[in-house]
């Protein structure tokens, strides 16, 4: 095999920037470095210029108001004819800060290089590059997977080593011209993305995040290079973690024992983790998209992922503290993407001498590792009390070497609840480190705003969306000339008609209502159709509209409507007989552009006949048909209808539900967890968790459903803490199961969770102990939290006093008898009493355990049976 293939590039400082200017492969991972949260100033490298500039969006928010305004005037000139905007956008030119480009290289060799070489990113693009160069040597016979490529693939698709190779290879070396992946992909960073989303689900997933780990491991200061090589142990080494290679992989590697897993081995290591990566997945990647993946397909079995778990559904919050202000959102995403920034910040802290932010920042980072693992599918409970153990001693126990200077209470609360661990066991432990660390971020920051005034700068003007501003421009240019024209029209029954006074009986709202605008709402079209079958007058709104279709149309379609026009509407029985809506004049006009009686039996119509038979029908239509539509009782009725129906909805309900359509087009994860933060918040505060749970019995009875679980499984884990005995656990599990999972009055499932896992939960109670419903927990807490962001907008639209009556109005509207509103009364009521005794008892007693007591009683569990069977049978 060549090694020199696989030899992966290196930037340095005396290359550098060469490569930006000639790789722009190099120029875009290393702009989306420039562009992280960390830096303050965002600085970008322009390709088309050679140069760098400062970004502060504002070419991106001029862009979309042109792309806003383009479809605005587009929608509103459908429905509305007769809009105008008020203030059109009438200028695209924006200023763009430009910098001295020698001076800007120097800075970024010295401020911003160093840190890059040390970040994912470099080592993306390093992987990324070599990605690219695959297919100019995928017929190379030296290119052949080894060992290990070839026991991965056996491994993998359930055939003999020597066949996989041999079938998988021979395809791309029989072709005469090789695949050119890095044209199907480009050579950029979305290229590497795609590449890494096609090893998800499987052993390359885990190769690819052993090979980054290595990377950022020779990164890593002596202090924190020991604590990280435990982490790699425990995520690669242990059979039940997620990200487990197989004993096969570890055996060739020589990694099988834990006592091999140094720095140096894992050096050796990372060539033969190259290859695999690009030599079988890689050329695999490529292959995909290739005509001959149809050929290999025999081979590589469809079913990819057949081996591997589901991927789990994940809700922890990564960012779990909720605190006022944009710094402390901004410092969240520093600390998630620290690894892609080099440790930029965590460097910053490191040389501050401030021993305490150091500590902080390193909590963080160990923290972010203790979420991942209730995030993954195969949950090691063990893994779980161990790092939280650790971390415990590390940096919150009394003796702390890394103390980060929690308080006495939330040090003991943390201990209290220290076995079994769950996922929020460290909250209030992160939210003061996140205060500890919004100083250095506030200094780090002010430092990076004044850097870029060291650099040479100057305005350059550029103009944004170029091609779209000159449609819109014409567009204005054209609904301007189109409502002039609308206003001659209008004027013409006052001038003079075949029916002048016609208009004058049409209310005085309505006398704006012109064809056009009425040929474009489907619903009153079809009205005024029928209007004119009662007066045998449909023909001409028909004949108009197939003329339309026509113009259309081209080949023989074209000819075929043409002729069907002429032979049904050309003719005796309509635009020259008796009824004809044509004066006489009008008849001896279009006949002789149509070139005589004889010519228009023989020939297709042209088109200019018939744009003036369609002006001519337009012109009848609405000085005579039209009035009288817009007079009658019926058009009338559906339009005072209309406002009554709208004016009878609450506007804040009308509100919310536009935005919550809203909130589901931007996407269906988060852009941070601050509303997950806030829910679980809110669901611990009785008053406004029952807030909630009514807003979502409107929506849907499981949702109501859905809250209560989450609630009594929070329950059973502060009983997890207690002194309870193990009978009393298990009981309460029972209890839980009987009423959401497997309940006794259909459905048997109460909850919104996949069947699959509320199987797994009956099955394996026992075998999953503490964590027996981590699974469908984090499922309805995913749903409620679909729902949390409409129900935060109608409580700000409404108020707090006035939200009340609102969710009781709606409560009541979607009860369908009266006995079904006095048995919800009452259980409302009975809930709120019952939220207020829980909010009591919540501020009454302290972390020492003694909430436990509340747990050994049969009243809550029996409210828990009875409303859950309430609640079905009102359903029911």
């Amino acid at each position: 095999m060549s090694r020199g293939f696989l030899d992966l590039p290196e930037i340095t400082s005396e290359n550098f920037e060469h490569s930006l200017s000639s790789d722009q492969s190099f120029a875009e991972f290393f702009n989306h470095f420039l562009l992280l949260p960390v830096f303050a100033v965002a600085v970008r490298y322009d390709g088309s210029s050679a140069g760098f500039e400062l970004l502060d969006h504002t070419a991106d928010r001029l862009s979309r108001r042109i792309r806003a305004a383009l479809f605005e005037i587009r929608s509103r000139a459908v429905s509305d004819p007769s809009w105008i905007p008020a203030e059109p956008l009438r200028d695209n030119s924006f200023s763009v800060t430009r910098l001295d480009r020698e001076q800007t290289v120097q800075w970024l060799k010295r401020d911003r290089l160093p840190y890059f070489l040390q970040s994912d990113c470099y080592f993306e693009f390093r992987l990324a590059k070599c990605l690219s160069q695959l297919s100019g040597a995928s017929s190379s016979p030296a290119l052949r997977c080894d060992d290990e490529c070839r026991l991965l693939s056996a491994r993998r698709f359930g055939s003999s080593s020597e066949e996989t190779d041999s079938s998988f290879i021979s395809p791309n070396t029989d072709r005469s011209e090789p695949d050119d992946c890095s044209t199907a992909h480009g050579r950029s960073r979305s290229s590497f993305l795609e590449f890494k989303r096609s090893l998800v689900g499987g052993p390359g997933e885990n190769i690819l995040h052993l090979w980054m780990d290595i990377e950022r491991l020779k990164t890593l200061s002596a202090k924190t290079k020991s604590r990280y090589l435990g982490w790699m142990k425990g995520q690669y080494v242990v059979s039940s973690s997620a990200a487990a290679l197989s004993e096969q992989l570890l055996s060739r590697l020589g990694l099988n024992s834990t006592t091999c897993w140094r720095e140096e081995r894992l050096r050796d290591v990372q060539p033969r983790l190259s290859e695999i990566l690009l030599l079988y997945w890689g050329q695999r990647f490529c292959l995909i998209l290739s005509d001959q993946w149809q050929i290999c397909e025999r081979v590589l079995s469809s079913s990819v992922c057949a081996d591997t778990d589901p991927q789990p559904v994940c809700t922890c919050s990564d960012m779990r503290v909720e605190l006022d202000g944009t710094e402390i959102q901004t410092l969240l995403e520093v600390l998630h993407t620290e690894s892609r920034s080099g440790f930029f910040f965590t460097h910053f802290c490191q040389n501050s001498g401030q021993q305490l932010w150091e500590n902080a920042v390193y909590f963080c980072s160990e923290l972010l590792q203790y979420h991942q693992l209730f995030c993954q599918n195969r949950f090691d409970p063990y893994r779980a009390q161990r790092m939280a153990q650790l971390l415990y001693a590390s940096y919150l126990s009394s003796g702390a070497q890394m103390s980060v200077g929690l308080s006495e209470e939330d040090r003991r609360a943390v201990l209290l609840r220290l076995s079994p661990p769950f996922e929020d066991l460290f909250d209030r432990a992160e939210e003061h480190a996140l205060r500890v660390l919004l100083e250095p971020w506030t200094l780090l920051s002010e430092k990076l705003r004044d850097a870029p005034h060291t650099v040479a700068q100057w305005q350059e003007v550029r103009y944004a969306e170029a091609e779209l501003f000159q449609t819109l421009q014409t567009l204005y240019t054209h609904t301007q000339s189109r409502q002039q024209q609308e206003h001659r029209t209008a004027a013409a029954p006052a001038e003079g008609s075949r029916a002048p006074g016609l208009w004058a009986k049409v209310p005085r709202e309505f006398r704006g209502v012109r064809l056009d605008s009425l040929l474009r709402n489907r619903m009153e079209l079809q009205h005024f159709l029928s209007f004119l079958e009662e007066n045998s007058a449909s023909l001409e709104l028909q004949c108009w509209l197939d003329v339309e279709q026509l113009k259309k149309s081209d080949g023989a379609l074209l000819e075929e409507r043409n002729t069907s026009i002429k032979d049904k509407y050309l003719s005796s029985n309509f635009l020259f007989g008796p009824s004809s809506p044509a004066t006489e004049e009008q008849q001896k006009r279009l006949l002789q552009m149509c070139g005589g009686w004889q010519r228009l039996q023989r020939e297709c119509v042209s088109l200019s006949v018939l744009t003036e038979l369609q002006s001519l029908l337009h012109s009848r239509l609405e000085t005579r048909w039209l009035p009288l539509f817009l007079s009658s009782s019926q058009f009338i009725t559906r339009q005072q209808q209309k406002v009554t129906d709208v004016e009878s909805e609450p506007q804040p309900v009308i509100r919310q539900r536009r935005r919550r359509h809203v909130w589901r087009v931007s996407g269906g994860l988060m852009s941070s967890s601050q509303e997950s933060v806030a829910l679980r918040r809110a669901l611990l505060n009785p008053v406004t968790r029952l807030q909630f749970q009514k807003f979502l019995s409107v929506r849907d009875d499981l949702l109501e459903n859905d809250l209560l679980f989450w609630l009594e499984v929070q329950r059973y884990k502060d009983l997890c803490h207690s002194r309870c005995d193990d009978v009393t656990l298990q009981r309460k599990v029972s209890i839980i199961i009987s009423c959401f999972i497997s309940c006794s009055v259909p459905p048997a499932l109460q909850i919104h969770v996949p069947p699959d896992a509320a199987q797994r939960v009956m099955s394996q109670q026992r075998a999953l102990g503490p964590y027996v419903f981590r699974e469908t927990q984090a499922c309805v807490f995913e749903e409620l939290l679909k729902h949390w962001p409409d129900f935060v907008a109608l409580r700000s639209a409404v108020g707090e006093d006035e939200l009340q009556r609102v969710l009781e109005r709606e409560t009541r509207s979607s009860r369908p008898t009266e006995e079904q509103d006095d048995s919800s009364s009452q259980q409302q009521q009975e809930e709120e009493d019952e939220a207020h005794v829980a909010a009591d008892e919540e501020q009454n007693c302290g972390t020492d355990g003694t909430r436990a007591d509340t747990y050994k009683t049969e009243a809550p569990d029996a409210q828990l049976s009875r409303r859950i069977r309430t609640n079905t049978e009102l359903k029911t």
